[in-house]
């Protein structure tokens, strides 16, 4: 009895212990200061579904939050449960609420694929054998029926070498068949750096095998520069025919000290249904400007972003026709070393800028949000986000947006 007495002790005061440190992180965060977004110019109703993420410092302590139109939230103010679990993608959160049992222990929403019938799911985990005790990367494999309700899942060991790391790049499911893009990282054996290559996996879901593994960027290719562009992070589960690739010319420094390059830009893309990396022809406009722009992806539209003196210029290359069916130059300066984080989604351009990544920054400006119209180049708003009560001085060094939602 008097070990049953000891154990119920023992419990109960982990939970008081438990308690009272979250209780203190509680009310730490009330000390933080709440954000708000500041119209500069335009329809403040262009926010109402714009959510930034970040974390604020205050006395050598780092606090997660999010920042809407009319609300600061930190992560010390949640739950227990929630701040175990971090900020969920929404998208990830919505998935949990429908299949609850098929979403359990899945979070990376780069590892999901889902349509009107299906929603798919892969991978990878280090861990090790029952066997020998040896450890090696392994694929979680899942599939769930919308319409049954019905899922199934299974692991299979990564063929080959032992990788030191293998990142989850995309999840298709074409034609019964399940094909995962990932980047494999392995120790080169003439020096202690990694090398990578791009693998596309194909799995037979109804007899649960690994059907084919071929590497499609070799390491060779990705010394001359070739790398998968990024998807925009708002759809990255949706079905894709394929995955584009960019090969960016090494910049070499001449006699005047000024960078030229030694070769041209180049796109590639990889259809999964053809099993081939096809070349995508550019305009020769493109090709001198994405040596040195971010690009992203959205279903079949390619988005060239360049910043200089005049602004920010996206352009939008459609890849199925290999053509430029839009150009445009928002005012958007690019400040020092300054961060952009940008969405594009219904007709919309969302730009944060910040320089909370510069260093000896002398400037100190609040990290400043954009809204510009895709198709005619229009600004919808300008804002800028600074602390609610204005005797808080502000410091760019406190707060870190890293990360723009659109809902």
């Amino acid at each position: 009895m008097k070990r049953y007495i000891s154990s119920i002790l023992l419990v109960c005061m982990s939970i008081i212990i438990i308690g009272v440190y979250y209780g203190k992180m509680t009310v730490n965060a009330n000390n933080f200061p709440e954000y708000v977004i500041k119209t500069l110019e335009g329809n403040e109703t262009e926010m109402k579904d714009v959510t930034l993420s970040g974390y604020v410092e205050k006395d050598g302590i780092s606090n997660g939050v999010k920042i809407t139109t009319n609300k600061t939230l930190y992560l010390s103010q949640q739950s227990y449960l929630q701040r175990m679990t971090g900020y969920n993608d929404p998208k990830i959160e919505k998935l949990k609420k429908e299949h609850r049992s098929f979403m359990r222990g899945k979070n990376n929403i780069y590892s999901f694929y889902q349509d009107a019938d299906f929603i798919a799911y892969a991978a990878t985990e280090y861990k090790s054998s029952s066997l020998d005790h040896s450890y090696k990367y392994v694929f979680n494999i899942g599939l769930l029926d919308l319409a049954s309700n019905k899922d199934i899942s299974f692991e299979l060991g990564v063929p080959g070498e032992i990788f030191n790391s293998i990142g989850v790049l995309d999840v298709q499911l074409i034609q019964s068949q399940l094909k995962v893009v990932t980047e494999n990282y392995m120790y080169g054996s003439d020096s202690n750096t990694d090398k990578a290559e791009i693998h596309l996996y194909t799995f037979d879901l109804a007899n649960q095998k690994l059907l084919n593994d071929e590497v499609i960027i070799t390491p060779q290719q990705i010394k001359m520069g070739y790398e998968v562009i990024n998807s925009m992070e708002q759809n990255p589960s949706q079905p894709q025919k394929s995955i584009i690739f960019i090969k960016r010319p090494k910049v070499v420094n001449n006699r005047e000290g000024t960078a030229s390059n030694t070769e041209k830009a180049a796109i590639f893309e990889y259809v999964y249904d053809k099993n081939h990396l096809e070349t995508i022809e550019l305009p020769e406009v493109l090709t001198d400007r994405m040596v040195t722009s971010q690009n992203y992806v959205n279903g079949d539209k390619l988005y060239v972003i360049n910043h200089d003196a005049q602004g920010m210029h996206l352009t939008t290359f459609t890849i199925t026709n290999q053509s430029i069916t839009n150009d445009q130059t928002f005012p958007i300066k690019n400040v020092g070393t300054g961060a952009f984080q940008i969405v594009i989604k219904n007709d919309r351009v969302y730009v944060l800028a910040t320089n909370d990544f510069e260093e000896n920054n002398s400037l100190n400006l609040p990290p400043q949000l954009f809204i510009g119209e895709l198709k005619t180049g229009k600004t919808m708003y300008k804002g800028e986000v600074i602390p609610k009560k204005a005797d808080q001085k502000f410091n760019t060094k406190s707060l870190v947006l890293y990360s723009l939602e659109i809902n």
